[in-house]
């Protein structure tokens, strides 16, 4: 039996043409039909180097030699269309990268300016935050003021209080009808005394029902502010004045310094409403994380010397109830 002679990479190259010119896949089957010997593998192999072959060849627009001429201008049109597809293809693609790299730049900037107006609002609550300590540096001082006047006044009324008591042990054994207008000039006393507490309890009634008018009626942290400073400084006026005088004029102090310390609450409403602003900048740009963190140091203390302020104004009523029970 004749041994058939094993298959040439130019034995598949002329399957493959065959196949080719017949309109026919250059599928393995096929050329083993065209060959009528080998195996798949080795015609696999070889099919595989043609095809490299002559996508090499194309790649340097010339056709591979020894093809068929039936084939060659089917084989360039293919090649030409193929180019062309891929030509437009990359030309589609660089577009959307470059749509792609516009977007970007436009977010870069949106970025940028937001970033910008986070270091914006955080300079203004940062602003904010030293202008509300300024305020409570001087309400303290203020405070510190009234205490004193108050303590002036106390020892004013004590000395008045106790000039009475020597006059009238001096008169008391030969004067009885100076007694008796005495004992009713203390009866009367105390009626006025009752009527200043009534007038004192209406009055605190009306600050309360103030307050929630002007809590009610912010419209804006600087008109809030300015408003804050004005009444501020008008309930202090007050209150100085009031301390000038004797009894009465001690119990309105008080009052006042009710007031004074409803203002020093309303403070820790702003800024708590500050906390809340810093938490959106915070959303809108985690680059004002830190600044944040600053701003809510400066609420801490603010709250901190608001504390101070109430415990110190607690100690001001407590000095002046003896002076309101006298």
């Amino acid at each position: 039996m004749t041994r058939q002679a094993p298959i040439t990479l130019d034995d598949v190259r002329q399957a493959i043409y065959d196949c080719l010119t017949a309109c026919e896949a250059p599928s393995a089957d096929r050329l083993l039909a065209h060959l009528k010997r080998g195996s798949k593998t080795t015609v696999l192999k070889y099919r595989d180097q043609v095809i490299e072959e002559i996508r090499g060849q194309l790649q340097g627009h010339a056709l591979p030699a020894g093809m068929p001429e039936a084939l060659q201008a089917p084989i360039a049109a293919f090649w030409q269309a193929a180019q062309e597809v891929a030509f437009a293809r990359l030309a589609e693609e660089r577009a959307a990268l470059q749509q792609q790299m516009d977007s970007a730049v436009q977010d870069r900037e949106a970025a940028l300016a937001q970033a910008a107006a986070s270091d914006q609002e955080r300079e203004r609550i940062r602003a904010l935050a030293e202008e509300r300590q300024a305020l409570i540096e001087r309400l303290r001082a203020e405070r510190d003021q009234a205490r004193e006047e108050g303590r002036a006044t106390q020892r004013a009324h004590e000395q008045a209080v106790q000039t009475l008591q020597a006059k009238h042990e001096a008169e008391r054994d030969g004067l009885s009808q100076q007694v008796e207008q005495s004992r009713v000039l203390i009866e009367e006393l105390r009626i006025e005394q009752a009527r200043e507490r009534e007038v004192m309890a209406g009055q605190e009634q009306h600050y309360v029902r103030v307050i929630e008018e002007v809590r009610a009626e912010r419209d804006g942290l600087n008109k809030k502010l300015e408003a804050q400073t004005r009444q501020s400084e008008q309930r202090v006026q007050e209150l100085s004045k009031a301390l000038a005088s004797q009894q009465r004029q001690a119990m309105q102090a008080e009052v006042e310094l009710g007031v004074a310390n409803a203002e020093v609450e309303r403070l820790r409403e702003e800024v708590a409403d500050g906390a809340r602003a810093l938490a959106e900048v915070r959303v809108r740009e985690q680059v004002a994380v830190a600044q944040r963190d600053q701003a809510r140091e400066a609420e801490r203390v603010a709250r901190e010397a608001e504390e101070e302020l109430r415990r110190e104004v607690d100690a001001l009523r407590v000095q002046v109830e003896p002076v309101k029970e006298a």
